[in-house]
């Protein structure tokens, strides 16, 4: 009996042992921040999951378009429109990332979804310049200056 005694006690230490080690795996803990760059130069940070997306997963989808941008050329315009009332970064008219409520709440501040998106958009435009050499956005004339050098061609 006593051999019997002894078995069951090792056995149900073991098992305990064992369930201790099972316990203490760590577990794989999602990012809480993930860095939109492109090299050294970051342009923003995405804090929230969104839209059925973990934060990780928003990031590898942002990346993933930007690399399609950079596809198309150099980067033009970065604008800023909604897309089903909630605004949204767009360069070269291909959509970047929209901004939704939990974005602008994890930035802090008080500030809204529409001063997010602006401040990611001029990141953007700030970052995309040091990421692109040479990269330059259009700018329009103003109304007035091409009318007048257009009558100055016209004269001359």
């Amino acid at each position: 009996m006593p051999a019997t005694k002894h078995l069951l006690l090792i056995v149900v230490a073991l098992s305990l042992a064992a369930g201790v080690c099972v316990a203490q795996t760590p577990k794989y803990v999602p990012p809480t921040q993930m860095d939109i760059a492109i090299g050294n130069t970051k342009f923003f940070d995405i804090l929230t999951p969104a839209a059925g997306y973990t934060v990780e997963e928003r990031q590898k989808l942002v990346n993933g378009r930007l690399i399609d941008i950079f596809a198309a050329g150099q980067p033009g315009p970065v604008t800023v429109s909604p897309i089903n009332g909630k605004p949204t970064v767009f360069v070269n008219g291909i959509k970047l990332i929209t901004v939704y409520p939990r974005d602008a709440e994890a930035a802090g501040g008080g500030i809204c979804t529409q001063q997010l998106a602006a401040k990611w958009a001029a990141s953007l435009r700030d970052g995309l310049k040091r990421v692109w050499p040479g990269c330059r956005y259009p700018s329009p004339k103003p109304a007035a200056q091409g009318a007048a050098g257009a009558v100055a061609a016209a004269e001359g």
